[in-house]
């Protein structure tokens, strides 16, 4: 099988001749590693290339470089540690009445695109030419939301759900809708929509004001990219257990999720042949503190616990700058 053939058997349970593979490194352990870790990523590559493009954070090296910077939507960021994400110190929208005057940066979209449009369209071409698997872009309509308006300020507005708090969320929604008409004529396999929605223990909001704030969001947006044949990759961090049988009836192909801080037998009985799972090994536990063994043993139980006739399963893992190479190298080998 080519890469791309093996993880359209996994999406449908379809009996891949062996896991795909999906390996994601932080900047700084690239960093950290250099060319021992391009010699691994070149002995055992991918089977699924994610490719950001205009808009996305992870298209400019700023949003992983240390120190402060304004992004274009206006609001203020922080950055510790070069090769790791920032945080929002100053958000553009400090006052939700103020929501009717705010304007996402349209033409600056516009512009990006106009600017590295052939970047991206080469990108897409060596992907096709090494036969993977192509996950474009970065949808991210609850993140967008906490970096204009600030985290603490949004979860405040989700539950005084004031009148503006929806012109403030279809306003975000309508440029993702807008993101999508570029990326929907790129010759990709799917569209990725990265969020977190979990804390360590819970979801960060009930799920009834998911179910009723947001997902007719996510079900807008992933109409859209279904009507155009395009798979639909969702992640989450966090615990999000609550939020699988809404992902399922959204019509998510494929989740990524922190599987290691929930029921991980639960998680099987109840959805495994009803979507595939994207990965991931425990990183809190296992990744940095364990060796190549209890990876091996991991991964193992999850294909015990998640699979439909060796599909429904990509072998996806997190690589942060705590992890050895002899870890990541068992990360590589172990599905």
């Amino acid at each position: 099988m080519t890469s791309r053939e093996r993880v359209v058997a996994a999406l449908h349970f379809g009996n891949p001749d062996h896991i795909p593979l999906n390996l994601w490194f932080h900047q700084a352990t690239r960093q950290r590693y250099g060319e021992q870790l391009a010699g691994l990523i070149r002995k055992y590559p991918n089977d699924i290339d994610l490719i950001a493009g205009p808009g996305d954070r992870n298209f400019y090296s700023r949003s992983t470089t240390a120190g402060r910077y304004t992004d274009t939507w206006g609001s203020s960021w922080l950055v510790l540690a070069d090769g790791m994400v920032g945080e929002v110190k100053e958000p553009v929208l400090k006052d939700l009445t103020d929501v009717k005057k705010f304007s996402p940066p349209y033409e600056w979209l516009k512009s990006e695109w106009r600017r590295n449009d052939a970047v991206v369209e080469e990108k897409i071409r060596i992907s096709r030419n090494n036969r993977r698997f192509v996950v474009g872009g970065k949808v991210e309509p609850f993140q967008r939301m906490q970096f204009v308006r600030g985290t603490e300020n949004l979860f405040m507005d989700i539950g005084m759900k004031e009148q503006e708090l929806f012109v403030f969320r279809d306003k975000i929604s309508e440029y993702f809708d807008f993101y999508l008409d570029y990326w929907l004529e790129k010759d990709v396999d799917g569209i990725f929509f990265t969020e977190d929605w979990g804390s360590q223990i819970s979801l960060l909001i009930s799920p009834r004001d998911f179910v009723s704030i947001f997902k007719p969001v996510y079900k807008d947006l992933i109409e859209k990219i279904k009507a155009r044949g395009k798979y639909v990759f969702f992640h989450s961090d966090g615990y999000v257990y609550d939020l699988y049988k809404e992902w399922i009836d959204l019509g998510v192909d494929a989740v990524n999720s922190q599987l290691w801080i929930m029921d991980l037998e639960e998680i099987g009985r109840n959805f495994k042949g009803k979507i595939c799972f994207w990965g991931e090994i425990d990183r809190q536990n296992v990744l940095a503190f364990q060796g190549p063994s209890e990876i091996r043993k991991c991964a193992a139980r999850m294909k015990d616990l998640l699979t439909v006739n060796g599909g429904g399963l990509i072998g996806q893992s997190v690589a942060g700058v705590d992890v050895s190479l002899e870890n990541i190298e068992a990360l590589c080998t172990c599905w």
